[in-house]
């Protein structure tokens, strides 16, 4: 028993390492929407989305689509005051992602579409109706994922898609249910 429980013990020593060096010794990992590296090698990735009526709003490539393709997509709001259009972030998202000028909500969607001063899509989120999406799913479609952040409520986790796009998740602890799935952009 003890040597089974030691053979545990150091495997996970050895796990917690690694996050902690993907973490903190590999800071290029983490999101930053914008803010990381340059390249101009890289495949764009390419978010599909969709209107809450269903009928497809189009395809929103992270680093390139401007404001105005993207508003072109989706329908405009029946009112002039619509409190989702393109608005400043009052204060950073989070030290990381300093990059992030302005937020668009489009009409009939459950996205909020994130803008670098230069206009360009550096994030998308997507709200998951509760229950929709689990937590256990979610570690199933994205195996490489770790956590980076909780507190009451709530846990957060990361994972590299591919070079310059990375998946964040927010996951409520009381139902282990995805609250939002977020792609940010890491490349300048």
């Amino acid at each position: 028993m003890g040597s089974s429980y030691a053979r545990y013990a150091a495997k996970g020593a050895l796990a917690g390492f690694f996050i902690f060096f993907w973490l903190f010794a590999a800071p290029e990992r983490r999101a930053t929407a914008g803010d990381g590296k340059k390249t101009l090698e890289s495949r764009p990735f390419v978010f599909s989305s969709a209107l809450n009526s269903g009928k497809k709003a189009g395809a929103l490539v992270l680093g390139q689509t401007t404001f105005e393709e993207a508003a072109k997509m989706y329908p405009p709001p029946p009112f002039e005051d619509y409190d989702g259009a393109l608005r400043p972030v009052e204060e950073p998202l989070s030290e990381s992602m300093q990059s992030i000028k302005y937020v668009y909500n489009p009409w009939q969607t459950m996205y909020s579409l994130f803008f670098d001063a230069d206009s360009r899509l550096v994030m998308v989120s997507e709200l998951y109706e509760l229950g929709r999406l689990t937590e256990e799913e979610l570690l199933k479609r994205y195996p490489g994922m770790v956590e980076t952040d909780s507190g009451s409520g709530f846990i957060e986790y990361q994972a590299e898609l591919q070079e310059c796009a990375v998946v964040i998740a927010t996951v409520e602890t009381a139902g282990r249910t995805v609250e939002q799935l977020s792609y940010a952009y890491t490349c300048e």
